[in-house]
């Protein structure tokens, strides 16, 4: 039985793993992204780097970073998921855009969310120092 795009991205919420196993998450993905409407899910895939910010999922959260970026329009959600709750992974996906060339979404300038993400102390310290080393990286004198 095929499930539909919201189905699966239910089941992306609700995944937790079970002894660092990650494997049933890269079986959600897989299955996400043959759907009809992958882009549903990018809420669900953006929540998981916002309940495990620290971590990479055994690897997993690349097939998140990689399937997203196939997706039209992530973007303007990628922006709101690392103002919310900053994520490594979330991190990892704005430096790409910018390493891509996109330097700005909507109004914001992408450099300014490693800025806030540095400066958020509810933000957990090994992502603030991401943010601050991407900082690095990116800024530039205006």
């Amino acid at each position: 039985m095929t499930r539909n795009s919201s189905d699966i991205a239910a089941a992306i919420d609700q995944f937790q793993p079970q002894d660092e196993e990650w494997l049933e998450l890269d079986e959600l993905l897989e299955e996400l992204f043959e759907s009809e409407s992958p882009a549903s899910g990018i809420p669900a895939m953006l929540r998981v780097f916002e309940r495990y910010p620290t971590d990479d999922g055994a690897g997993v959260f690349w097939s998140i970073i990689h399937g997203m970026e196939s997706l039209p329009d992530y973007e303007p959600l990628l922006v709101e998921s690392v103002q919310s709750a900053p994520s490594e992974s979330g991190l990892i996906m704005v430096n790409r855009l910018l390493n891509s060339g996109v330097t700005q979404i909507n109004s914001l300038k992408l450099v300014q969310l490693f800025e806030q993400t540095a400066q958020n102390q509810s933000a957990p310290a090994e992502v603030r120092e991401s943010a601050r080393l991407f900082l690095k990286k990116h800024h530039s004198p205006d």
